[in-house]
C-alpha cells in the first residue's frame, strides 16, 4: 500500500506547465501544501479562500499599484494560501521587489511567468491531479479498512494494528493506554520517550507552536469511557490521508479494546480483591512477595508507605470519576516512578489509595519524605480544579513500614492523619509521624474522653476567662511554652511583670500549687493541646 503524500509547491514546479516559471521562495515556502488552484484577480480577498490554495493572478487587480499589490499579498498570507503565481505582462511591469522581500520574509512562495500562460490549462492539470489523488486516497482507505477488519478478526491484539498504522503513515505512532505503559512505534530512545510522554501528560505538548500540523491526536472512546490516547507525530505537516487513516485506526483500536474489556475487567477485579486483602492484613510475607514479583520482577520490597486521598468531594462532584481514575493513575505512576517509588494504586472504602514501595533505599541522595512531598506537589499540578479532584489537598500519609504484612497499619494511620486534619485543618506535612501529640488527642476524642479530660485540668481557668475575661488560658500557654520564664512571658504577652504575677497567682489558686510539677505540667499541656484541637488556637 502506497501512502498518498500531499502535493507541495516544490512538486508543482516540476510539472510541465511550470518548466519556464521563476520561483522566489525559501525552502520552507517550497514545502507548503497545495490542495487546490484558484484564479483570483480581485484585490480584496475577504473570505473567498479556505486555505492551501495556489493563487493564479495576472496583476490586473492592482495594475502596477505597489501598495495595492503588497496589500493583496499580505491578505493571501493571512488567509493561509499556499502561494501566488503572477503572469508578467501588460498589467504587471514593475520589478515587484517589495513583494519579493515580503514573500521571503513570510516564507511565502512567489512564482513568476515571464511568458503568457493559459491559467485554464494549469487549473485543469492541477485539479485533475487533485481529483485523481482523492480517488486513490479513497481506494486506499477502503483497502485499509478491509485489512483492519482482518486484523480484528484474527484476535492478535493491538500491536499488529499499531504496526500497520506506522507502516501506513510512515510517521511516529504513540499509544498511551490508561493504566499501562506507553507504546511507541517505532521504538524511541528511553529518555526521549519518557520526555514525550510527560509532555503529553502535563499537556505541555499543546503549547509548542512548532508542532502545529505535525501532531494529531485521537481519543480511544467506548461506552462513554476514555480508554487511551492515540497520536501521530511527523517531521512535516501531516497529510489528509494520514489524518483519515488515524480516524480509522482509532475506531479499530476502540473495537479491539472493547473486545478485551470483559477479560481485563475480570482480571482487574481479582487484582483489586488482592490489594484490598493486603490492606486488610490478610496476606502472608510470601504471598506478597510472589504477587509483587509477578507484577515486576525487579521490584524492591524493603520499605513501603500508604498514601490515602479523601476523594469524597471529587466523587460527589463528577459523573465521570470511573473514567477519570485510570487517567490519574497514569499521571501518578509516571511522577512517582521518577521520584524512586513503585506505585500500586487501589480504590478502597471510597478512598483513592496509593501503596508506595521505595525503590531507592537508604542510599538515596534525596530523603524519602522529600521525594514523596515533591511527587505530591507535582501530582497536584495535574489537576484542573484542585478542590474537587481526586488529588485534592486532603490526604494522609501513614506510618512507614519495613514488614509488608503490616501494610494495614500504614493504611489505618494514613486514615487517622486524614481524620485529624478534618479537625485541625489541612497540613503542609500530612505525615503520621509528624502528628506527635495530636495522635493521642485524636484517640482520646474517639473514645469520648477528651472533653472531660480538658474540663478536669482546665475547666476552672476556662470558666474564669469566660466570666471575667482574665486571659488566663493565653497566659498559661505562653508561660509553659517558655518553660516558666516570667521575664520572657511578660515580654511576649506585652504586659508588665506585675500584671503577669497577678495572673500567675490566679492560675496557681485555680490549678494548684503543683501545676508546674513535671507530671502534672505534662497533663496540663496535653489538655491545652486538646482544647486547641477542638476549638482552635488560643489567642
Amino acid at each position: 500500500m502506497q501512502t498518498l503524500m500531499q502535493l507541495t509547491v516544490k512538486d508543482i514546479l516540476q510539472r510541465p506547465l511550470f518548466q519556464q516559471a521563476e520561483a522566489v521562495a525559501t525552502e520552507e515556502a517550497l514545502n507548503r501544501t497545495v490542495r487546490w488552484a484558484h484564479i483570483m484577480e480581485v484585490p480584496q480577498v475577504g473570505r473567498l479562500l479556505n486555505g492551501n490554495e495556489l493563487i493564479l493572478n495576472t496583476g490586473i487587480g492592482w495594475h502596477d499599484n505597489e501598495e495595492l499589490s503588497l496589500s493583496f499579498l499580505q491578505q493571501l498570507i493571512d488567509s493561509g494560501a499556499s502561494g501566488l503565481c503572477i503572469e508578467m505582462g501588460p498589467y504587471t511591469n514593475l520589478p515587484l521587489e517589495r513583494m519579493k522581500e515580503l514573500a521571503l520574509r513570510e516564507h511565502f512562495p512567489l512564482i513568476f511567468f515571464h511568458e503568457q500562460v493559459r491559467y485554464i490549462d494549469i487549473t485543469q492539470d492541477l485539479h485533475a491531479h487533485f481529483i485523481h489523488q482523492h480517488y486513490n486516497m479513497v481506494s486506499e482507505l477502503e483497502a485499509l479498512s478491509a485489512q483492519l477488519n482482518q486484523l480484528l478478526l484474527s484476535g492478535k491484539g493491538l500491536r499488529p494494528i499499531l504496526k500497520l498504522l506506522q507502516q501506513t503513515t510512515k510517521v511516529q505512532v504513540a499509544f498511551f493506554p490508561f493504566g499501562e505503559e506507553a507504546r511507541f512505534i517505532p521504538d524511541m530512545p528511553k529518555d526521549e520517550a519518557h520526555a514525550f510522554y510527560e509532555k503529553w501528560i502535563f499537556r505541555e505538548i499543546f503549547r509548542q507552536p512548532e508542532l502545529k500540523g505535525r501532531l494529531a491526536h485521537r481519543p480511544i472512546l467506548a461506552l462513554d469511557r476514555l480508554f487511551a490516547d492515540l497520536l501521530l507525530y511527523g517531521e512535516q505537516e501531516l497529510s489528509e490521508f494520514q489524518i483519515l487513516a488515524l480516524d480509522r485506526f482509532a475506531t479499530a483500536i476502540a473495537q479491539e479494546m472493547m473486545r478485551t474489556t470483559y477479560i481485563e475487567e475480570k482480571k482487574r477485579y481479582k487484582q483489586d480483591l488482592w490489594v484490598t486483602g493486603w490492606l486488610s492484613g490478610k496476606h502472608s510475607q510470601q504471598d506478597i512477595r510472589d504477587y509483587m514479583l509477578a507484577q515486576k520482577p525487579t521490584v524492591k520490597l524493603d520499605q513501603a508507605v500508604v498514601c490515602v486521598f479523601d476523594t469524597s468531594s471529587a466523587l460527589q462532584n463528577t459523573n465521570d470519576h470511573e473514567a477519570q481514575v485510570p487517567q490519574k493513575h497514569m499521571a501518578a505512576r509516571s511522577i512517582f516512578e521518577s521520584e524512586g517509588f513503585y506505585l500500586v494504586p487501589a480504590l478502597f472504602d471510597s478512598y483513592l489509595v496509593f501503596i508506595l514501595l521505595n525503590q531507592l533505599g537508604t542510599a538515596a541522595t534525596v530523603p524519602f519524605q522529600d521525594r514523596l512531598l515533591r511527587a505530591l506537589q507535582r501530582l497536584r499540578k495535574t489537576e484542573i480544579v484542585p478542590e474537587t479532584a481526586p488529588f485534592a489537598p486532603l490526604l494522609g500519609i501513614g506510618k512507614v513500614i519495613s514488614d509488608l504484612t503490616l501494610l494495614k497499619e500504614s493504611y489505618e494511620t494514613a486514615l487517622d492523619t486524614i481524620n485529624i486534619q478534618k479537625d485541625i485543618g489541612v497540613l503542609n506535612m500530612p505525615f503520621y509521624h509528624e502528628l506527635h501529640v495530636n495522635k493521642i488527642i485524636h484517640t482520646m476524642k474517639q473514645t469520648g474522653r477528651l472533653t472531660s479530660y480538658i474540663d478536669e485540668y482546665l475547666g476552672s481557668l476556662l470558666r474564669y476567662d469566660q466570666e471575667k475575661n482574665g486571659q488566663l488560658m493565653k497566659t498559661l500557654k505562653m508561660y509553659l511554652a517558655l518553660s516558666g520564664s516570667k521575664q520572657e512571658t511578660a515580654k511576649e504577652l506585652f504586659i508588665v511583670r506585675q500584671t503577669l504575677y497577678h495572673r500567675l497567682d490566679k492560675i496557681t489558686r485555680l490549678l494548684g500549687e503543683d501545676f508546674m510539677r513535671s507530671d502534672k505540667r505534662i497533663a496540663i499541656e496535653l489538655a491545652l493541646h486538646g482544647y486547641e484541637y477542638l476549638h482552635g488556637i488560643i489567642a
